[in-house]
């Protein structure tokens, strides 16, 4: 029991006011049902900046997909930024994220299987046997290659631009996974 106390003001000492804190209730106060979000990926940058994703509740109590945010520190207060759709450059300017290069949107009218989906890697991927776990788990199937001198994480080929933007829109609702669509390459 002594133990348990000790424990809870501990918590309590380094919980209050935290800069995620005040970021996070800053964020649930733009949704429609502030208390019902739900945090995942969250990450602090070097600039103070909160970044992550989140989804909460509608009026009529059912929950949306995740989308990513960026709470952007100024003073002691926070300014959000919402991105439902990942493709807002000042959050992935802001929260380190993939760049979206000239090449991913390269003409939609490439032969079939020209397109991937490409997990953002980063901070809050973890393990590459993580993240593909959890993906076989929620039913997508990732591939691992090498590119550029780095591991990837990729989903398809996807025979058009379409195919791979809506599984790039499943990723994002269901996991609040990071990804950008990207052309695929043998």
């Amino acid at each position: 029991m002594r133990r348990l106390a000790v424990v809870m003001a501990v918590l309590a000492l380094t919980g209050c006011g935290s800069d995620v804190e005040v970021a996070h209730k800053a964020v649930a106060d733009q949704l429609a049902n502030p208390k019902s979000a739900k945090f995942t990926n969250v990450r602090v940058t070097d600039q103070g900046n909160v970044c992550g994703q989140v989804k909460g509740k509608d009026a009529a109590g059912v929950y949306g997909g995740y989308q990513s945010y960026a709470a952007i520190k100024s003073d002691s207060q926070f300014k959000v930024v919402f991105d439902p759709d990942g493709t807002n450059a000042e959050i992935r300017t802001l929260c380190g994220g993939a760049p979206v290069s000239e090449e991913a949107y390269a003409d939609p009218g490439q032969a079939v299987g020209s397109w991937d989906v490409q997990i953002v890697s980063g901070s809050n991927m973890g393990a590459l046997s993580d993240m593909t776990a959890r993906l076989i788990e929620r039913g997508f199937i990732p591939s691992v290659v090498a590119r550029d001198g780095e591991q990837r994480v990729l989903i398809g080929p996807f025979a058009d631009k379409a195919q791979a933007d809506d599984k790039k829109a499943q990723l994002m609702s269901s996991m609040g996974i990071e990804s950008v669509v990207v052309k695929h390459r043998e």
